[in-house]
């Protein structure tokens, strides 16, 4: 759907609604720049002042009547989320705003309304002698005509005269009014205040009395309404009745009431949402120590995958019934995410059943179309202290979901600062980095790779460096595991590879560049052309992680670099069974050793051990097929000699130089 087409369907909307003295041609562009800028508050971060701004222009077009706001809201909902390709409580935010502005709108028309109206009575009184038979039938017109609904009442609370819509809105019969007490009509709950405010208006404390309240209908059923309450005075301006105009916002308020309910709970399964819950655990956690349970359903995914999104939302809707008869209906339970739920318990618990409990329920089989389906469940809980800050309690039990997921399913564990702070702060560098890059904090460095028999440089390696004026300085490894977990990767080794290989162009005789690939470059469907485009044949070697191999692309990636003659070694090897047959079947140029391998080989090598026994039968029979073998992590002469000693071409390590800039390097 575009623009135009949900423009044309909100005008034919309202036009059942309401007349507006336009050309339909005129209401649809109107409300065709009314749609563009609601699409704007749309986006990430937007300021909803705008739609807010919105709701009043929609009442100042003309589009006054609450049932304008109910059809626009059941246009636009669907509308907008299907225009933005927006899920649709994404939407809610934005419409809760246009409703907050159309009832500001509605009410400052109705106090514009209710100002003239005034006006007209206090004309009509003070010009009863000089014009009585115009002023009253003007008097009477706007009485009986108006929308509003109207009530003349003296000081003690007696009707003397209410118009048609008052008693249309209330459900009274005509004329049946007359005489009731106001007392009869206010909702009990609201009695006593709004008799306060008519005698301050007695009392000259204010001119008017403008409140939203609760009226009693006719059938006792509760009417919400805005009055609008005035004095009229006699000819000596002493007070002598009340008039007070009525607005019915019913519909009104019960729309607001539901957009209220959609911004606070999960529309799936009823529930509060995120930000509901840490309201509430607020409020629990002033009064006393609670234990959050943080569960996050391991087979959600799966189900959405094979049986269908319906198979999906009927489970995530069983497990919120079956985690309702655990905890009461009572107690706090809230959807958090997607497969993520959480619920809170006053004191400390036995966890251990408890969490056997959820597990054991969640896991029972309901039936979708003839499937069973359940899910397992993994389970953080953190016995949070008073006055714990709601928000980090939830990134704790978080961040020892995570935790435990990557240790397989149905796992159940406490919040442990001193396991779950490294993830943490981990957390924190990997979304820190995308910043980091575009300020250019990233650096790439180059350190020597020398032949080990010589001792000549015959190649340097590319690494990646991160100089952060917050968190401090990161070597290769660490930029490594950051970017790991940020999802942006892909993206910054094909900016290293790039401008590792334009910077060494610079230099005339520069060495040969090494480059070791990350697993998710080497299985890029774009390796290809970022290596063509960054590199030449002629002067690089790229180190291909052996362990990649698994994937089908990463192997289709190899195999189409090898015939562009790039020289390749396979990294990582000698960690896994299977690494043999790799050199055997793809022809590349070497290997090199995984840094575990290095690290048990250690600077003092047993010459008794078998794992060191069996490395150095294993490097000449690498060699005797015709492939070099390069170690890394060399940083001492000692260890220089004896891997020399068994038999490997090439090293780096901080025994031949520290990654450095390429000028330094070069020097």
């Amino acid at each position: 759907m575009d623009r135009a087409e949900l423009a044309r369907r909100w005008a034919t909307a309202l036009n059942r609604v309401v007349y507006v003295a336009r050309s339909r041609d005129d209401i649809e562009r109107g409300l065709g720049d009314l749609v563009a800028r609601l699409s704007a508050c749309l986006r990430a971060g937007a300021d909803q002042s705008a739609a807010v701004d919105i709701g009043g222009e929609l009442v100042r077009t003309g589009f006054t009547r609450a049932d304008c706001l109910r059809v626009s809201i059941d246009v636009l909902g669907p509308g907008l989320s299907e225009m933005e390709g927006l899920p649709a409580k994404r939407v809610v935010p934005t419409l809760a705003a246009m409703a907050a502005g159309f009832t500001e709108g509605t009410r400052d028309r109705l106090f514009s309304d209710q100002e003239d109206i005034r006006s007209a009575f206090v004309r009509a009184k003070e010009n009863v002698e000089r014009d009585l038979q115009a002023s009253e039938a003007r008097f009477q017109d706007v009485f009986a005509t108006s929308a509003l609904g109207m009530l003349i009442t003296d000081l003690g609370g007696g009707v003397v005269r209410a118009n048609e819509a008052m008693e249309q809105m209330l459900g009274y019969k005509p004329g049946t009014m007359f005489r009731k007490r106001l007392d009869l009509i206010f909702h009990p709950d609201e009695a006593r205040f709004l008799r306060s405010r008519y005698v301050e208006l007695v009392d000259a404390e204010y001119e008017s009395v403008r409140e939203r309240t609760k009226f009693l209908r006719a059938d006792g059923e509760i009417a919400w309404v805005r009055v609008s309450v005035t004095l009229l005075r006699d000819r000596d301006g002493i007070a002598d009745h009340h008039v007070t105009m009525v607005e019915d916002v019913s519909d009104l308020h019960l729309i607001e009431q539901k957009l209220s309910f959609q911004t606070t709970h999960d529309l799936l399964t009823g529930l509060s949402n995120r930000q509901s819950f840490e309201s509430k655990l607020e409020e629990l956690l002033a009064g006393g120590q609670v234990t959050v349970f943080h569960i996050g359903l391991d087979d959600l995914v799966g189900v959405n995958t094979g049986l269908g999104r319906d198979a999906g939302d009927r489970l995530l809707q069983v497990s919120t019934s079956r985690l309702k008869s655990i905890i009461g209906a009572d107690a706090i339970l809230a959807r958090l995410a997607g497969d993520e739920f959480a619920f809170v318990v006053r004191g400390i618990p036995d966890v251990a059943a408890l969490a056997a409990e959820v597990n054991d329920s969640l896991a029972e089989a309901t039936y979708v179309d003839g499937q069973g389906i359940a899910s397992t469940a993994t389970v953080a809980v953190y016995p949070a202290p008073a006055s714990t800050d709601p928000a980090d309690v939830l990134r704790a039990t978080e961040t020892t979901l995570r935790r435990l997921r990557g240790q397989g399913r149905r796992q159940w564990g406490l919040v442990d600062a001193t396991v779950d702070d490294p993830l943490r702060a981990q957390s924190r560098l990997a979304a820190a980095i995308p910043g980091a890059w575009e300020n250019g904090e990233l650096e790439v460095d180059y350190q020597p790779v020398v032949d080990l028999c010589s001792g000549e440089l015959v190649a340097v390696q590319a690494l990646l460096r991160w100089d952060s004026p917050v968190h401090g300085k990161f070597t290769h490894s660490c930029c490594r595991e950051i970017l790991a977990d940020s999802g942006l990767g892909v993206h910054v080794d094909q900016w290293a590879l790039g401008a590792a290989a334009e910077r060494l162009t610079d230099w005339p005789k520069a060495p040969r560049l090494y480059v070791d690939l990350s697993s998710e470059l080497s299985a890029d469907p774009d390796l290809v052309r970022t290596v063509r485009r960054a590199l030449t044949p002629e002067g690089v070697t790229l180190g291909f992680p052996i362990a990649a191999l698994a994937d089908s692309q990463a192997e289709d990636n190899l195999d189409v670099l090898i015939d562009l003659g790039i020289q390749l070694v396979l990294t990582d090897f000698g960690a896994a069974r299977g690494d043999l047959a790799a050199v055997e079947d793809y022809p590349v140029h070497g290997v090199r050793l995984a840094e575990s391998v290095v690290a048990r080989v250690g600077v003092a090598p047993d010459p008794k051990s078998l794992f060191v026994r069996s490395l150095v039968d294993l490097i000449p029979m690498v060699r005797s097929a015709g492939r070099t073998v390069l170690v890394g992590s060399v940083d001492t002469a000692a260890q220089a000699e004896w891997w020399a000693a068994a038999g490997a071409d090439l090293a780096v390590g901080t025994h031949f130089g520290r990654p450095d800039s390429l000028a330094n390097l070069l020097a």
